[in-house]
C-alpha cells in the first residue's frame, strides 16, 4: 500500500516495476499491473457477494453490506494506486491509502456486527484519519519516504490484527469459516510488519512509486488475493450461521421460542433415561391453559397467540434451570423435573400454577385472566416419556373435572371421585 512519492517517481517508465541487479533489470512483479488485478477482484468479490448473499437472513444482512462496502471501497482505493503518475499525489497517496483504510475500518464493523459486537466508530475513524493527516505530513510538510512507509504500513497492519481478534474473540474451538478469514488478516498483516522490518528499517528506499522488489512483490500480491480469500471466508461464516439458525428453528417452537415438540421429546427421553441410570427421581408435569378457546373466540387468534408467548414466559422464569420446558401442542406445555419426589414435584406445580394466576395480562386494554390446569406423573420402573404423558394427560384431566386452576398428581388419581364420570379415577 503506501505509494513512493519524489523526483523518483517520474523516472522512465521501463524502470518502473523493475529491481536493478549487476547492471541489469530483473522483472520481479510489475506492480502496476497487480494493482489494477487487485481492484478488478476487490470489485468482483463485492458485487458477487451482493448477489449471492441478497437472500439471507436479516441477522447477517447488515454484517454483509458492511462487508460489501469495504470490497468496493478496496477496489475504488486500488484504482487510485493504479494512476499513480497520471493523477495528482493527493489522490493516488493520500486518499488512495485513506480509502484503504477506511476499506478494512467497514469489514473490522462488519466481523464486530456479525460476532455480537457493536461497531466502534474509534475503530472506524481514527485509523483512517491517522493515516489521512500521516501521508500529508511526510507527503508534503516533512517528505519522508521511509517515515510514510512505517507509520501507514504499520497502521494497515494494526488494522488486520483487530479484524483478526475480533473473529477469535469467541468460544472454542473455533470454526473453520471463522479461522480461515481471520488467516486471511494475519497474514496479510505478518507481511506488511515483513515490510516494516525490510524495507523500512533497513534503510532501502524503492526508486520508484511502482518499483518491484522480493517484499514489495510479496505485499501487493498478498494484498490482491486477500479480497477472495477474505470474502471466501466471510461467506462461509455466513453459511454457519444460516445452517445453525436453520437447526435452531428445527428444535425450537416458532411462537414461543421454548422446545418444540420433537426438541422435548428428545431432551425428556435422556432425562428419563439419566433418572433411571442413576436411580433419582423426576416428574412430568403437564401443563393445559384454561379457557383458551374462549379468549381466542372473543378476542381473536393474535391475542390468543400473545397469551401462548406470556405463558411460555412465565413458565420459563418460574421454572429451575434445570427443568425441561417445552410447548406440547396447541395450549399445553410440560415441564420435565429431575431429582424430586412426589411432593416436591406438587410444591414446584404449584409455583408454576400460581405464577401463571399473577400474571398480568392484557388485551386491548382489557385485563384478562391466565389459568392453568396441571397435571403430574412420576417416573416409575421403567417408564419413558410417552407412558409419563399419558398419566399426567390423565390428571390433568382430572383437574379440569374438578374445577380448573388446580395441581393434580398420581394420589389424587388414586383417591378422588370424579364428579362428572361418577367413578373412581386412577
Amino acid at each position: 500500500m503506501t505509494e513512493r512519492h519524489g523526483t523518483a517517481s517520474r523516472l522512465p517508465a521501463p524502470a518502473r516495476g523493475r529491481k536493478l541487479r549487476a547492471g541489469e533489470d530483473t522483472v520481479l512483479l510489475d506492480i502496476r499491473t497487480t494493482i489494477m488485478i487487485a481492484a478488478g477482484l476487490a470489485l468482483l468479490t463485492g458485487v458477487s457477494l451482493r448477489y449471492v448473499l441478497r437472500d439471507y437472513p436479516e441477522s447477517s444482512g447488515s454484517s454483509i453490506r458492511l462487508w460489501i462496502f469495504g470490497n468496493l471501497l478496496q477496489a475504488a482505493a486500488w484504482v487510485l494506486y493504479g494512476l499513480r503518475d497520471t493523477i495528482p499525489d493527493l489522490l493516488a497517496i493520500v486518499v488512495a491509502n485513506a480509502l484503504l483504510s477506511f476499506a478494512f475500518a467497514r469489514q473490522i464493523d462488519a466481523i464486530r456486527l456479525f460476532v455480537g459486537r457493536p461497531p466502534s466508530w474509534l475503530l472506524s475513524a481514527a485509523p483512517v484519519a491517522a493515516i489521512a493527516l500521516l501521508e500529508i505530513v511526510f507527503t508534503y510538510a516533512l517528505p519522508s519516504m521511509r517515515m510514510r512507509l512505517l507509520t501507514v504500513s504499520a497502521i494497515f497492519a494494526l488494522q488486520m490484527l483487530v479484524a483478526a481478534a475480533a473473529l477469535l474473540d469467541g468460544p472454542r474451538p473455533y470454526r473453520r469459516s471463522h479461522l480461515l478469514t481471520a488467516s486471511a488478516f494475519l497474514t496479510l498483516s505478518g507481511i506488511l510488519v515483513l515490510r516494516i522490518a525490510i524495507e523500512g528499517l533497513s534503510g532501502n528506499v524503492l526508486p520508484t512509486a511502482l518499483a518491484s522488489s522480493p517484499v514489495q512483490s510479496a505485499v501487493f500480491a498478498v494484498a490482491a488475493l486477500f479480497p477472495i480469500v477474505a470474502t471466501l471466508g466471510f461467506v462461509l461464516m455466513c453459511t454457519d450461521r444460516l445452517h445453525q439458525e436453520l437447526e435452531q428453528q428445527a428444535r425450537v417452537d416458532p411462537l414461543t421460542g421454548i422446545s418444540n415438540r420433537r426438541t422435548l421429546g428428545e431432551l425428556a427421553e435422556a432425562a428419563i433415561a439419566a433418572a433411571h441410570r442413576d436411580r433419582r427421581g423426576l416428574a412430568l408435569l403437564l401443563v393445559d391453559a384454561d379457557h383458551f378457546k374462549r379468549i381466542n373466540d372473543v378476542f381473536g387468534h393474535e391475542v390468543g397467540d400473545d397469551a401462548l408467548r406470556v405463558l411460555a414466559t412465565t413458565l420459563d422464569c418460574a421454572s429451575r434451570s434445570t427443568d425441561i420446558l417445552g410447548r406440547l401442542g396447541g395450549e399445553e406445555f410440560v415441564v420435565v423435573l429431575a431429582d424430586v419426589d412426589e411432593r416436591a414435584a406438587r410444591a414446584l406445580a404449584e409455583r408454576l400454577r400460581v405464577a401463571v394466576e399473577n400474571t398480568a395480562f392484557d388485551a386491548g386494554g382489557e385485563r384478562l385472566p391466565l389459568r392453568v390446569s396441571i397435571g403430574f406423573s412420576i417416573c416409575n420402573g421403567d417408564d419413558d416419556f410417552p407412558a409419563l404423558l399419558r398419566r399426567a394427560d390423565k390428571a390433568m384431566y382430572l383437574a379440569k373435572r374438578l374445577g380448573r386452576n388446580r395441581v393434580v398428581g398420581p394420589r389424587d388419581l388414586e383417591t378422588t371421585l370424579d364428579p362428572i364420570a361418577g367413578v373412581m379415577t386412577g
